[in-house]
This record gives structure tokens, sequence and C-alpha cells, in this order.
């Protein structure tokens, strides 16, 4: 087995396409069953994966000012396809992993990894200019793809729903969660807790892009209806880097915040991450759509109990392990807050339990599935 797999999803921030791109290069360096893997990036070969985000840092500064408006895509997009063309001429042997979505042209098999499709149902969620990159692109990926990866059946489900896509020809790949996410002591704790003026084990902790699907607006409103003593004893620390269509929501957030028991960190480092998923109260995410929810296994692997959303794919990675509300419903969303908050039984079991489950989900399996997708691929 030899493989081609596009690391230009890693940039800084790190966000969860990221993660998963590195993480599974990583993996396929390793394993046994691969014999040579090449990794491309916006226009060239990259030598050593550990330097892919110094790599891709111009790729980072153009989201940041450009950030990617039509023009920028198309373009980009184009000199990538033309580019990986003339580069992977002599590997058709190879088989070419995009882990992003998009295809560029290849002689040889490729896979793609499908992480949702929020694209086609959440639509107002999206930029105008990435939904017409992708509306034009994703079929011209399907035509070419000769396998699709999703990371749940339930991904699976739409990717097969939507477009007609052979169910034999997906393979199902959960992600992984690394080894810094796990129990961590007050003490390992104190310096990331003190640096952001936090109490071990008192405040609810969101980590999300602060873009629409995730749903922070309602959480926000939810939060604040909640009784004033467990505000003052549980505030609400929001992790995140910034997406976009959030002019109205970052003015929310900072009216918020000036009203007390709300602090915003933006992007923190793994370390600090793992710091603050170990010692929260609560994990919430209670997004409108999610493919995955790396945020649900991440808590869970920190033995914190979640708080997510009824729908989509979270319900299925949380494994009947975590408190379940209705993202629609801002309601439902302070009821299930204020029950996780107040129920030190529920907590307990659910720290537990979620602990266990949590450890079904390593790099190392998510490499194994997606080899198996590989060999799918080969045998088109």
């Amino acid at each position: 087995m030899k493989v081609i797999l596009n690391v230009d999803a890693i940039t800084h921030p790190l966000t969860g396409i990221g993660q998963y791109t590195w993480s599974l290069g990583q993996q396929l360096q390793q394993a046994s069953a691969v014999d040579a893997v090449r990794f491309f990036s916006a226009d060239h070969w990259v030598d050593d994966l550990n330097h892919s985000v110094d790599d891709n840092q111009w790729l980072s500064r153009l989201r940041q000012w450009v950030p990617f408006k039509a023009l920028a895509l198309n373009a980009y997009g184009s000199r990538r396809a033309r580019k990986f063309k003339q580069l992977s001429r002599d590997f058709q042997d190879h088989v070419f992993h995009s882990p992003n979505f998009i295809l560029m042209p290849f002689e040889g098999q490729s896979v793609a990894t499908f992480h949702d499709l929020s694209f086609v149902h959440y639509r107002e969620t999206q930029p105008q200019y990435r939904l017409q990159y992708l509306d034009r692109e994703i079929p011209k990926t399907l035509d070419q793809a000769d396998a699709i990866i999703t990371p749940t059946e339930f991904i699976k489900q739409e990717v097969i729903d939507c477009y007609g896509y052979p169910a034999d020809k997906i393979q199902v790949t959960p992600l992984g969660v690394h080894a810094g996410f796990k129990p961590h002591s007050a003490k390992t704790c104190a310096t990331t807790l003190q640096k952001h003026l936090l109490k071990h084990r008192q405040f609810i902790l969101s980590v999300a892009t602060t873009e629409p699907r995730k749903n922070l607006a309602r959480l926000l409103s939810a939060y604040a209806q909640l009784p004033s003593t467990l505000k003052q004893a549980y505030p609400l620390v929001l992790v995140g880097s910034q997406g976009w269509l959030n002019q109205e929501l970052n003015q929310q957030i900072k009216q918020a915040v000036s009203q007390g028991h709300i602090t915003t960190l933006g992007y923190v480092s793994q370390p600090e991450l793992q710091h603050l998923y170990a010692s929260a109260t609560l994990t919430a995410l209670p997004s409108l759509y999610e493919g995955f929810g790396l945020p649900i296994i991440e808590s869970m692997a920190s033995a914190t109990p979640v708080l997510t959303s009824q729908n989509s794919a979270m319900q299925e990675v949380a494994g009947g392990h975590a408190m379940l509300c209705d993202p629609l419903d801002t309601e439902s969303i302070q009821q299930s807050l204020q029950q996780a908050i107040e129920d030190n039984q529920w907590q307990q079991q659910a720290s537990q339990a979620g602990l266990k489950h949590s450890q079904k989900f390593n790099w190392q399996h998510c490499a194994e599935k997606t080899l198996q997708a590989y060999y799918k691929a080969e045998k088109q």
C-alpha cells in the first residue's frame, strides 16, 4: 500500500479537520501495511509532517486576511489542482486521500473524507463563497472517488440519501482522542486555572468555533436563564477560534461577558485545553448539527460529563452517556444545563461511563479503518 495524503488542512489554529489530518498522517507513517506515504499541501510535497503547520503558514495568513473569499478560494483551488496533477504523474500506484472533502484530479485511486453535510442541510450557517465552491466541486469528487470515508454511521446514511452513493463504497471511520485528553488532578491543572481565574470543577466549558452551526447564541441565552446562584458558582467558559457569519454572535458574547459569569478565552494551546476539559464541571456542545463532535469524546476521555444535542451524529457519538437537549429549544438547553449541574449522582455516573466509552476512540483504530477504505478503493 502506497498513499498520498493531502495535508493543507493542517494550519494554525489547528481545529477538528486539521487535528484529524495530522493524527491520521502520524498513524499512516507507523502502519506496517503502508509501504510509502507522501504528503501534499497547496502546491508542493511536504517532507516532514511535523513541519506542515510551518509550511502552511501562508495558508493560515490567507484565511485570516482574505478570508478565502470566492476569488481567492477559486484561484487557490485551481492552482492546487494544477500543481498536484503535475507533481503526481509518477505516483499513480498510490492511493490519494483528501481528508477535507475535495479531491484534486488524479489518475490513480482516490478516497475522500466527508465529515458532515452541513453545506446541504444548514446552508444558512455557511458563507456564500464556500457554498458556491462546494456545490461545484462536490459532484466532481463523488464522480472521482473510489471510496468515501465518513466519521459516523449517521453521515454515511446522509451521503447515501443525498447523493445515491453506493453503501459498499463508504467506510465509517470514527475519529480518535489524543492521549493528553485524560483525567488530570487539580494540582496538574492549577497553573492553567490560575491563569484564567477559574476553580477546579466549578465552571461549564464550551469548546466551539464562533460560527452559527455551533448554536452558541442559544447556549448563551439558556445560560442567562439559570438561577443567579448557579451562574455565580459555575461560570460559562467559551473556548474556540473565530469563525464566520458571527458579527451578531460576537456582539452577544461581548454583552454577556460584560454582565458577568461568562469568560471567553479564544483559541488555547492543546495542554491548556486538556487541563480545561479535566477541570470543568460539564462540557456543553448543543450544536445544531455535527458530523462527529470531537469535544464530546475529548471531554469524556477527561472524565468530564457532557451535555449535547439529541440530533445528527452527536447522539451516536455520545453512546447514551451524555445529557441530551433539543438544540432548537432554549428552554430545553437551560433545563438540561441546570439538571446536569445540580445532579451530582448523574455527574458521577456520566463521568465514569463516559471515560470507559471514550476508550473505544483512538487514532490507531481510525487509521486501521482508513486503510480498509484504501483497500476498497484499490478493488474498484
